[in-house]
Protein backbone atom coordinates (compact mmCIF):
# COMPACT_ATOMS: atom_id res chain seq x y z
CA UNK A 1 0.00 0.00 0.00
CA UNK A 2 1.65 3.59 -0.73
CA UNK A 3 1.78 5.82 1.45
CA UNK A 4 2.01 3.06 4.65
CA UNK A 5 4.06 5.48 6.87
CA UNK A 6 1.82 8.09 6.56
CA UNK A 7 -1.51 5.90 7.49
CA UNK A 8 0.71 4.29 9.93
CA UNK A 9 1.37 8.00 11.45
CA UNK A 10 -2.09 9.02 11.36
CA UNK A 11 -3.97 5.82 12.77
CA UNK A 12 -1.48 5.74 15.94
CA UNK A 13 -0.32 2.62 15.43
CA UNK A 14 3.26 0.83 16.26
CA UNK A 15 4.66 -1.73 14.56
CA UNK A 16 1.65 -2.90 12.85
CA UNK A 17 1.03 -2.89 9.12
CA UNK A 18 -1.49 -1.38 7.33
CA UNK A 19 -2.52 -3.45 4.33
CA UNK A 20 -5.74 -0.71 3.73
CA UNK A 21 -7.81 1.96 3.74
CA UNK A 22 -11.84 1.74 3.27
CA UNK A 23 -14.24 4.86 3.98
CA UNK A 24 -17.74 4.07 3.72
CA UNK A 25 -19.29 7.15 2.70
CA UNK A 26 -22.72 6.48 3.92
CA UNK A 27 -21.92 5.68 7.97
CA UNK A 28 -18.69 8.12 7.79
CA UNK A 29 -16.81 4.89 9.13
CA UNK A 30 -13.04 4.39 7.59
CA UNK A 31 -12.32 1.31 8.10
CA UNK A 32 -7.83 0.04 8.50
CA UNK A 33 -7.63 -3.07 7.80
CA UNK A 34 -4.04 -3.98 10.02
CA UNK A 35 -1.87 -6.41 11.19
CA UNK A 36 1.15 -6.73 13.63
CA UNK A 37 4.47 -7.24 12.30
CA UNK A 38 6.01 -10.46 12.40
CA UNK A 39 8.03 -9.35 15.82
CA UNK A 40 4.38 -8.88 17.71
CA UNK A 41 2.38 -11.86 15.91
CA UNK A 42 1.67 -14.64 18.32
CA UNK A 43 2.09 -13.21 21.68
CA UNK A 44 -0.22 -13.71 24.63
CA UNK A 45 -2.52 -11.11 25.63
CA UNK A 46 -1.65 -10.56 28.92
CA UNK A 47 2.23 -11.18 29.28
CA UNK A 48 3.22 -10.59 25.74
CA UNK A 49 5.32 -14.11 25.44
CA UNK A 50 5.42 -15.29 21.92
CA UNK A 51 3.11 -18.65 22.38
CA UNK A 52 2.55 -21.13 19.92
CA UNK A 53 -1.04 -20.76 17.08
CA UNK A 54 -4.29 -22.44 18.60
CA UNK A 55 -6.44 -21.90 16.25
CA UNK A 56 -8.35 -18.48 13.99
CA UNK A 57 -10.24 -17.21 16.76
CA UNK A 58 -13.56 -15.63 15.99
CA UNK A 59 -13.08 -13.88 12.69
CA UNK A 60 -11.64 -10.53 12.91
CA UNK A 61 -12.43 -8.10 15.58
CA UNK A 62 -12.66 -4.24 15.66
CA UNK A 63 -10.94 -1.64 17.54
CA UNK A 64 -12.48 2.12 17.81
CA UNK A 65 -9.31 5.02 17.01
CA UNK A 66 -9.78 8.55 17.32
CA UNK A 67 -11.64 10.60 15.27
CA UNK A 68 -10.62 12.84 12.13
CA UNK A 69 -12.69 15.03 12.22
CA UNK A 70 -16.11 14.00 11.19
CA UNK A 71 -14.77 10.10 10.13
CA UNK A 72 -15.18 7.46 12.84
CA UNK A 73 -12.11 5.30 12.56
CA UNK A 74 -11.76 2.10 13.39
CA UNK A 75 -8.73 -0.86 12.86
CA UNK A 76 -9.69 -4.22 11.89
CA UNK A 77 -7.35 -6.91 12.31
CA UNK A 78 -7.86 -10.94 12.55
CA UNK A 79 -7.76 -12.13 15.96
CA UNK A 80 -6.28 -15.75 16.24
CA UNK A 81 -6.09 -17.33 19.55
CA UNK A 82 -2.43 -18.45 21.46
CA UNK A 83 -1.89 -21.21 24.00
CA UNK A 84 0.03 -19.50 26.68
CA UNK A 85 1.64 -22.18 29.03
CA UNK A 86 0.69 -19.62 32.18
CA UNK A 87 -2.26 -18.66 30.76
CA UNK A 88 -4.01 -20.91 28.97
CA UNK A 89 -5.58 -20.33 25.58
CA UNK A 90 -5.92 -16.66 25.06
CA UNK A 91 -6.28 -14.11 22.01
CA UNK A 92 -3.47 -13.01 20.89
CA UNK A 93 -2.04 -9.44 21.82
CA UNK A 94 -2.29 -6.07 19.66
CA UNK A 95 0.26 -3.31 19.53
CA UNK A 96 -2.14 -0.85 19.60
CA UNK A 97 -4.45 -1.97 22.02
CA UNK A 98 -4.89 -3.44 25.44
CA UNK A 99 -5.95 -7.06 25.73
CA UNK A 100 -9.93 -7.57 25.76
CA UNK A 101 -10.91 -3.91 24.98
CA UNK A 102 -12.10 -2.33 21.75
CA UNK A 103 -10.53 0.47 21.90
CA UNK A 104 -7.00 1.32 20.85
CA UNK A 105 -4.42 2.62 23.26
CA UNK A 106 -4.48 6.46 21.56
CA UNK A 107 -8.04 6.73 22.63
CA UNK A 108 -8.02 5.40 25.49
CA UNK A 109 -5.30 7.90 26.90
CA UNK A 110 -7.37 10.36 25.43
CA UNK A 111 -10.31 9.84 27.41
CA UNK A 112 -8.26 9.61 30.67
CA UNK A 113 -7.02 12.90 29.63
CA UNK A 114 -10.56 14.27 29.21
CA UNK A 115 -11.94 12.50 32.51
CA UNK A 116 -9.08 14.86 34.33
CA UNK A 117 -10.32 17.84 32.49
CA UNK A 118 -14.39 18.11 31.96
CA UNK A 119 -17.31 15.71 33.09
CA UNK A 120 -18.49 12.31 32.12
CA UNK A 121 -21.04 13.80 30.03
CA UNK A 122 -19.22 15.84 27.94
CA UNK A 123 -16.85 13.10 27.14
CA UNK A 124 -19.66 10.86 26.64
CA UNK A 125 -20.79 13.56 23.86
CA UNK A 126 -18.01 14.37 22.33
CA UNK A 127 -16.52 11.65 22.22
CA UNK A 128 -19.69 9.38 20.97
CA UNK A 129 -19.15 6.83 23.67
CA UNK A 130 -21.32 5.43 25.77
CA UNK A 131 -21.58 6.41 29.51
CA UNK A 132 -19.76 3.41 31.25
CA UNK A 133 -17.23 2.80 28.63
CA UNK A 134 -15.77 5.97 29.79
CA UNK A 135 -15.27 4.49 33.62
CA UNK A 136 -14.01 1.52 32.30
CA UNK A 137 -11.36 2.78 30.42
CA UNK A 138 -10.07 5.12 33.04
CA UNK A 139 -9.82 1.94 35.26
CA UNK A 140 -7.97 0.84 32.28
CA UNK A 141 -5.60 3.28 31.68
CA UNK A 142 -4.88 3.61 35.62
CA UNK A 143 -4.06 0.23 36.19
CA UNK A 144 -1.25 0.64 33.25
CA UNK A 145 -0.04 4.03 35.08
CA UNK A 146 0.08 2.60 38.54
CA UNK A 147 2.52 -0.41 36.93
CA UNK A 148 4.66 2.36 36.03
CA UNK A 149 4.61 4.67 38.52
CA UNK A 150 7.25 3.75 41.50
CA UNK A 151 5.52 4.42 44.54
CA UNK A 152 9.07 4.17 46.51
CA UNK A 153 11.09 6.84 44.34
CA UNK A 154 10.83 9.32 47.35
CA UNK A 155 12.75 7.25 49.74
CA UNK A 156 16.39 6.98 48.32
CA UNK A 157 16.29 10.86 48.75
CA UNK A 158 15.10 10.69 52.35
CA UNK A 159 17.82 7.56 53.00
CA UNK A 160 20.14 9.36 51.25
CA UNK A 161 19.76 12.94 53.35
CA UNK A 162 20.14 10.98 56.52
CA UNK A 163 23.33 11.05 58.22
CA UNK A 164 23.64 15.15 57.05
CA UNK A 165 23.94 17.90 59.38
CA UNK A 166 20.43 19.65 58.52
CA UNK A 167 18.50 16.19 59.20
CA UNK A 168 15.07 16.83 60.34
CA UNK A 169 14.63 15.26 64.01
CA UNK A 170 14.37 16.57 67.81
CA UNK A 171 16.70 19.28 68.78
CA UNK A 172 19.78 17.07 70.40
CA UNK A 173 20.19 18.55 73.78
CA UNK A 174 20.92 16.31 76.69
CA UNK A 175 18.10 14.41 77.41
CA UNK A 176 16.12 14.59 81.21
CA UNK A 177 17.00 11.99 83.58
CA UNK A 178 14.28 9.48 83.84
CA UNK A 179 13.24 9.44 80.35
CA UNK A 180 13.57 7.49 77.08
CA UNK A 181 15.13 8.66 73.96
CA UNK A 182 14.37 7.42 70.68
CA UNK A 183 16.50 7.15 67.87
CA UNK A 184 14.58 8.05 64.46
CA UNK A 185 15.51 5.77 61.83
Amino acid sequence: MQNSTLWRTLLGVDKTIVEAVNLDVDTGILVAPVRPTASMRNRCGSCQKRCPLYDAGDGRCHWRSLDAGLVRIQLEAAAPRVSCGEHGVTVTAVPWARHQTGHTLFFDDQIAWLATQTSKTAITVLMRIAWRAVGAIITRVWADTEKQVDQFADLNRITARRGTRNEAGPATSQPRPGRRTYKYC
